[in-house]
């Protein structure tokens, strides 16, 4: 997290680094595991090799995302977690999801899912604080197997490159694809470089500041057959709500 001193040094004193609690992301993401993980790469099997050589496991074609041009691979990182390896699907016109998968020169992290119920209402209370999301939208695949999984998400409007989750409630009768998802992989911990905004100006006067010298990234680490690695997100700039000083 930025000190006041650094956000004194890096505005050159010209505003007072008064940061309003509860506008910024904690220094620890989530203390929990995450419902899922996503690994974005342009083809299937370069990411399913890609998470082989970290992991030391092999991961399953999971299925294909009608509609959003997308399909996935499967690695399992707990009893209801797992890493979902996402790529275009080449039986699909569009690409309308993720569309940075696309530009990716190397398998990268770009999004992770916070596990809820009553998704309907957490939509609100997100709109009622003035941060814009989008949903809740149903969405639904079938794996291999012929087993079809059903899901309602809410979606940030801007995630930061995936440093924000999104949320995602399971069908009471859907199963949960960690259920028969391979490998033994493990979620160890999230932790994030730099601070984010996530909400609108706190009030009048407040001017949001860019830190283009104190990025902003997601860590999160995974114990496989090998040990412990990580997985990181495309770093963006750090941000804060500051108030001139007066």
């Amino acid at each position: 997290m930025l000190s006041r001193r650094s956000f004194l040094q890096s505005s050159g004193g010209a505003f007072a680094a008064s940061l309003v609690a509860g506008v910024t992301m904690p220094a620890a993401v989530t203390p929990h595991q995450p419902d899922h993980i996503i690994l974005g790469c342009r083809d299937i099997d370069e990411g399913i090799d890609y998470a082989e050589g970290l992991s030391g496991y092999r991961a399953e074609i999971g299925g294909s995302h009608p509609g959003r041009g997308t399909r996935n691979a499967l690695l399992k990182l707990g009893e209801r977690s797992y890493l979902e390896i996402l790529a275009p699907d080449p039986e699909q016109p569009e690409l309308t999801w993720h569309k940075e998968i696309l530009t990716l020169t190397e398998p990268l992290l770009i999004g992770w899912a916070e596990p809820g119920k009553n998704i309907d209402q957490y939509a609100a209370s997100l709109r009622a604080k003035g941060i814009a999301c989008i949903g809740p939208i149903s969405g639904t695949r079938a794996n291999p197997k012929g087993e079809v999984f059903r899901w309602r998400t809410v979606m940030l409007e801007d995630d930061k490159a995936g440093i924000l989750p999104f949320y995602i409630e399971w069908a009471s009768d859907s199963p949960h694809p960690a259920s028969d998802a391979p490998g033994g992989c493990l979620f160890i911990r999230m932790s994030r470089a730099g601070q984010i905004i996530m909400t609108p100006s706190p009030g009048p006067g407040y001017q949001r500041m860019i830190f283009s010298d104190k990025p902003a990234q997601l860590h999160v680490t995974i114990a496989g057959r090998y040990g412990e690695f990580q997985l990181i997100s495309r770093a963006v700039p750090s941000e804060a709500w500051l108030k001139p000083h007066r």
